[in-house]
């Protein structure tokens, strides 16, 4: 049995109003989720226009549709998302199918998208739901005491967190996506002091299809961002370790399903010896 997910599509719209419906289904669901055809439509478009803010997923067995699960953004600069939604056919249960859909999720919002955190909320009543998220290694936080009105009762939200160090996540990817929060901190701030910290003494920075430097030591590349520095904050879509290297897709906020090029990092005793960056067609 191969449990996966992936991005929901214009064609699992049914699917996903069906599974959300279903009488054994529904009442574990945020009372204000969306349940019509309409809404439901609604967010698998934005999840295919923002796919690192927010996500509506479909999990497969064996290339069958078999649940659901999402995610949004919830603190951009502290690389924070809350995940949600999930759901499992009552006919699929009984395979731990949603703990393995959950790392699977994990590791793309932590690896490929660069999210620090991530945090979950499951009312008190939904016992199968808390014993899962503990399986998957969420840590339970705390108790929102009778927060929500759910079923002609009040009932509490219990609370859930992951952060990044506490998945099998390499320390190289992990510089990347500090570094990325970095880059974007000083875009949104105009304050470019220290940033060349990132980089060791003698790093390479090098702009492949701009003509823009190369920069050489991090002095330099400090340098170089703050006389001429970038108008937008970067995504990352995919990270992968290569040959040494760690390589993302990324792209720009303002065109936030758009790949724009490739960051290739070398990385070296914690920090960045050389930094490509590609700008592609």
């Amino acid at each position: 049995m191969t449990t996966s997910i992936r991005r929901a599509r214009n064609d699992d719209v049914d699917f996903l109003v069906e599974l959300g419906l279903h009488e054994d289904v529904e009442p574990f669901l945020g009372a204000v989720s969306a349940k019509d055809r309409e809404a439901v439509a609604a967010e698998v478009e934005r999840s295919q226009r923002e796919p690192h803010d927010f996500g509506r997923f479909v999990i497969e067995v064996d290339g069958e549709r078999a649940g659901a699960m999402g995610f949004e953004l919830a603190n951009r600069r502290s690389r924070v998302a809350h995940l949600e939604r999930l759901a499992v056919h009552p006919s699929f249960r009984g395979r731990r199918i949603a703990d393995e859909a959950a790392r699977a999720l994990q590791r793309h919002l932590v690896v490929d998208l660069g999210y620090h955190r991530l945090q979950l909320e499951i009312y008190g009543f939904n016992e199968r739901a808390i014993r899962h998220a503990e399986r998957a290694g969420f840590v339970r936080e705390g108790v929102r005491r009778r927060a929500y009105w759910r079923h002609g009762a009040w009932t509490d939200g219990v609370l859930f967190g992951l952060v990044a160090d506490e998945l099998d996540v390499s320390p190289e990817i992990r510089l990347l996506h500090d570094h990325v929060m970095a880059h974007n901190e000083a875009v949104r701030t105009g304050e470019w002091d220290d940033f060349g910290t990132w980089f060791a003494e003698d790093a390479e920075l090098v702009f492949d299809g701009v003509p823009f430097g190369p920069f050489r030591g991090g002095a330099e590349v400090e340098a170089a961002y703050r006389d001429h520095p970038p108008d937008d904050e970067v995504l990352t879509f995919d990270v992968r370790a290569e040959a040494g290297l760690i390589v993302a897709h990324y792209g720009w906020r303002r065109e936030p399903s758009v790949v724009a090029g490739r960051m290739l990092l070398t990385p070296a005793g914690g920090r960045i010896a050389k930094l490509v960056v590609t700008f592609e067609p």
